[in-house]
């Protein structure tokens, strides 16, 4: 038996699953708050803060005022954007979502057949590089761009692709939804794959994990925080009959499943969905659907394999604006967000989820109220027309 097959016997093994599992988790916890720890203690040592504000703000125009020299800002519908990231999950929803602040041109590279996690990816991370930089300057030489959005890092991006995209005009925004795990990550064929390698070359990092502002920093770069969002015309309530009191949809990986068996035990019942579960995956839309079927869409804000370590999820803004009743994991940079308890519900464990959860179906008066005021807050406040708004205005390149 070779060591591949050893190991998948291994797993096969409950008790052996679990105790690999565990041992995961807390290797993954010790990495993200060693690193957090480190980062914030460098920071202190080099008396650099994290600009916030009107502070951001003016460090942001002054990076980019000699390049914008006669380049005024624009109305929404005038911009034009160069959209640079793979299309695998979640980001189907980003061209529609920049398409109101004006022309989109979008650079997927795993539509041209570009895989940075599929075997042989450092022969071709060069040419895929020279490829998006081409793209870009195509597409501007057919109208000026103004900003590049991307979801970059050093895996797939090159510092200097970055500072060429950057040298012709465009203020270039690169966003990252998992920082907590994956910043200064390992060398990769010469280069770190994360968002730290190309972090002070970019002229504004997003990202959704508040305490990760100081990584940047710390590298050079210019940080906001920036969680995801929805769309108000594609996550939407439906007019139907609920079908489900509780539902989950996501991968199964980690300790998702050891979470639903806890409440299984509990006697709560949980339609799951997506990829690992016996249900399957969903399309987008029968994706939103659900949130209207369901009594309960229930939220796991960890990641990895721990449950500790959390951020915000782009469920956590889908489901509410959808008109979903919304419980997660008692992430605390939900209070950034939303009023907990009033718009959303958040479980500290799987007794604290399952009790909840059987108060809500108790009083439908009670979980319809949550759903109203969740959605409401979403509309003010949560959608992508507002973020990326605000990040547009911030740079101005907006006008309104």
């Amino acid at each position: 038996m070779n060591r591949a097959s050893l190991k998948r016997w291994l797993f096969a093994v409950p008790c052996i699953e679990r105790a690999a599992n565990t041992w995961r988790a807390r290797q993954q916890e010790r990495t993200a708050w060693g690193m957090l720890a480190r980062y914030r203690a460098e920071a202190a040592r080099r008396g650099i803060r994290v600009l916030e504000g009107d502070l951001l703000r003016r460090a942001l125009l002054n990076r980019v005022a000699a390049r914008r020299t006669g380049r005024p800002a624009k109305p929404a519908g005038a911009m034009h954007l160069f959209l640079a990231c793979a299309i695998r999950d979640s980001e189907w929803i980003l061209p529609p979502a920049l398409a109101p602040f004006g022309t989109v041109t979008v650079f997927d590279w795993k539509s041209r057949g570009f895989d940075e996690f599929q075997p042989g990816w450092l022969a071709r991370r060069d040419e895929m590089n020279r490829e998006m930089l081409a793209e870009f300057q195509a597409a501007n030489s057919r109208q000026p761009v103004d900003a590049v959005v991307g979801y970059l890092s050093g895996r797939n991006t090159s510092p200097e692709t970055v500072r060429a995209m950057a040298a012709i005009g465009a203020v270039v925004f690169n966003f990252c939804f998992d920082d907590t795990l994956y910043f200064s990550d390992p060398v990769l064929g010469g280069r770190p794959a994360g968002p730290a390698c190309i972090a002070s070359d970019v002229d504004l990092n997003l990202t959704s994990t508040a305490s990760s502002l100081v990584k940047y920093a710390v590298h050079g770069g210019l940080a906001a925080f920036f969680p995801e969002a929805a769309h108000p015309d594609v996550h939407r309530p439906y007019d139907i009959p609920f079908e489900f009191d509780v539902s989950f949809v996501g991968t199964r990986y980690g300790p998702r499943g050891r979470f639903l068996e806890s409440l299984i035990r509990r006697e709560i019942r949980v339609a799951c969905f997506g990829r690992g579960w016996e249900r399957g995956p969903l399309s987008n839309e029968d994706m939103i659907r659900l949130y209207s079927r369901s009594r309960i869409n229930l939220g796991i804000s960890g990641i990895g394999q721990s449950l500790k370590l959390m951020h915000l999820k782009g469920r956590d803004f889908e489901v509410p604006m959808a008109g979903g009743l919304y419980l997660t994991q008692d992430n605390p940079e939900l209070n950034l967000v939303y009023d907990v308890g009033a718009e959303i519900l958040a479980y500290h464990d799987a007794e604290d989820c399952a009790r909840t959860i059987r108060k809500l179906i108790a009083d439908p008066d009670l979980a319809a109220g949550i759903r109203a005021a969740g959605r409401a807050r979403a509309l003010r406040d949560h959608t992508y027309q507002t973020r990326w708004g605000n990040v547009f205005r911030l740079a101005a390149l907006l006008t309104d």
